[in-house]
């Protein structure tokens, strides 16, 4: 899944902890993820960087860099990267480089004595305090100033070992004013985060640049792309509002085809004290952002101004958690995901239909693929087993014999019910409980196997109670195709054949479909969700149609999530 954030350094901090915790358990690695900021911070150490390099602000993106690492690596990070990142100092005036020196010789990390020294030989430092300073804001301005912005974004994620996610809306050296509503302009942006007038609030964001580079195409491309856009939590004046108007990047999410979700902050911040999430609505809005695309994210557990709504946009409410202004990761990626898959009324389905291969157990056999695929069936079993069927093209003993390693021979504690052996066979705790006569092939399909085996050596395996499957392997890409276009020309009115699995052509009635089992069951009755990897064009697509709601996966680690997300904690 490809997921952009539209955040400043902190406000997404939350998020990637739960989505790496959510997606598989594996890491956020399964997940394309990018963050979208500007750099247009100019308070405390970062506005002294941005004086003396004269390069964009570094705080937004060097924040990502290290909530990222940290967030995937745990307590296997490294302390001194950590510190190089997050601690800050009181340096002695006229002795700044000497201690950040040596601070870099105790971290190990001398390969950035020569920015570091670069930095300080800008005889402008001498007027100013290096007060409350981050050493690795001093090196990536330096750095931004010598090698650029994406070399040194790259260097650092190289160095951390995660991927270069941050994403910059523009390179123009832009300094950003805002107005409030006496007509008083703010000069500057690092005191506009801490304005904190209820009556003066501001309302409108003041640009003054002149456009060198304009829109950073790989943002656009990446907007253009996604899957899911989020437009995180934020400080509104500073971090979200101007990457969203400036030059229009506005226009570029508007046409993006992706799902859209905007979550509102659960606290008032210092640039818009004293206003409401109706308010944030109305400023947005005024940037041209195209807000009924959006799903509006509000957090029950705010305050009470955060979550007011009306009925002129798509608002959704969800308890997320609220400590000291922080969303639970938690339960903020289980929300987001939920409005992403239509699960916000996820108790309501009867039913849960899901294919098996690739949906539920993954064919190929790597260690966590398998590991994956076992607590797939494993958490459809202990959780959803009144509610999930499997409805599978496969034969009964294929599924048998991966799943007899978590349930034994017999399969002894195995619920969920299995639609097996071509959609024709439902087994029930290893026993066959009902069958579908019209799926059963005539003596004409096994005469023209009999024929094909014998001319061309091919292996021949008979599937069901009553044959409903011929499978023919093992067959090239080449003898797939040649195979099913003559079943289509010499005996399309009697069966058909279907390119399945890696080297094998399935031959079956002409009404055989996974369609047939939704009619059997009478599950038009219900309301019902089908999940399955082949909703489009493939075998799941008969019976998906069916079904009220669909969702099409792209491996068994999405299952993974989806089933976390139907369970619940």
């Amino acid at each position: 899944m490809k997921i952009v954030i539209l955040s400043g350094g902190s406000g997404n901090d939350a998020l990637v902890k739960g989505l790496n915790k959510l997606f598989a358990g594996r890491g956020i690695e399964n997940l394309d993820v990018n963050v979208i900021v500007n750099a247009y911070d100019n308070g405390k150490s970062t506005g002294v960087c941005r004086a003396l390099t004269n390069t964009l602000g570094v705080s937004d993106i060097r924040k990502n860099h290290s909530r990222m690492y940290e967030s995937l690596y745990g307590d296997k990070v490294n302390p001194q990267l950590v510190e190089f990142y997050n601690k800050r100092y009181n340096f002695e005036k006229g002795k700044e480089l000497k201690q950040v020196s040596e601070l870099l010789k105790k971290w190990g990390m001398t390969e950035y004595q020569k920015y570091v020294n670069n930095f300080f030989a800008n005889p402008d430092t001498k007027n100013y305090e290096f007060k409350d300073f981050s050493v690795s804001n001093i090196v990536y301005a330096q750095m931004f100033k010598e090698i650029g912005y994406e070399k040194t974004n790259k260097h650092f994620c190289d160095k951390m070992g995660i991927n270069d996610f941050v994403v910059l809306n523009s390179f123009d050296n832009l300094f950003i004013k805002a107005q409030t509503e006496s007509g008083y302009v703010i000069q500057d942006e690092g005191e506009t985060v801490f304005w904190n007038n209820p009556n003066d609030k501001i309302i409108k964001t003041v640009y003054d640049v002149k456009t060198r580079f304009g829109l950073n195409q790989r943002a656009i491309d990446l907007v253009q792309q996604a899957d899911l856009l989020i437009i995180s939590t934020g400080t509104f004046w500073s971090s979200i509002q101007p990457t969203i108007e400036y030059l229009d990047f506005y226009k570029h999410i508007n046409t993006s085809n992706a799902k859209k979700v905007w979550v509102i902050n659960n606290e008032e911040d210092g640039d818009s004290f004293g206003v409401s999430s109706l308010e944030f609505v109305d400023f947005m809005a005024e940037t041209g952002l195209d807000l009924k695309q959006f799903t509006i994210l509000v957090n029950a557990d705010a305050r009470d101004s955060m979550k007011l709504t009306n009925k002129k946009y798509n608002f959704v409410e969800k308890s997320m958690g609220n400590n000291k202004g922080k969303h639970d990761g938690d339960k903020y990626a289980r929300a987001l995901l939920e409005i992403y898959y239509g699960l916000e009324n996820k108790d309501a389905y009867d039913k849960i239909l899901f294919d098996f291969d690739d949906t539920i157990w993954a064919r190929s056999k790597t260690d966590s693929n398998l590991a994956l695929s076992s607590e797939n069936m494993q958490l459809i079993n202990d959780n959803l087993a009144d509610k999930a069927v499997i409805v599978s093209g496969n034969s009964y003993n294929s599924i048998k014999d991966k799943l007899a390693g978590i349930y034994g021979d017999k399969l002894e504690g195995l619920k969920v019910d299995i639609w097996a052996d071509a959609n024709s066979s439902l087994y029930r705790q290893d026993k066959l409980v009902d069958f579908m006569d019209k799926f059963v092939l005539d003596s004409r399909a096994k005469t023209c196997v009999d024929q094909l085996a014998n001319d061309y050596g091919f292996t021949v395996e008979e599937v069901g109670y009553k044959t409903v499957n011929y499978k023919i392997k093992p067959l090239s890409s080449l003898e797939r195709k040649l195979l099913v276009d003559l079943i289509k020309t010499k005996y399309k009115k009697h069966f058909k054949a279907d390119i399945t699995g890696k080297t094998t052509v399935d031959i079956l009635s002409t009404n055989n479909s996974k369609k047939g089992v939704f009619e059997h069951c009478n599950f038009g009755k219900l309301k019902t969700l089908f999940i399955g990897d082949e909703l489009k064009d493939g075998n799941d697509s008969s019976i998906a149609k069916l079904c009220n709601k669909m969702i099409e996966v792209k491996n068994v680690a999405e299952t993974n999530t989806i089933l976390k997300l139907l369970i619940g904690d």
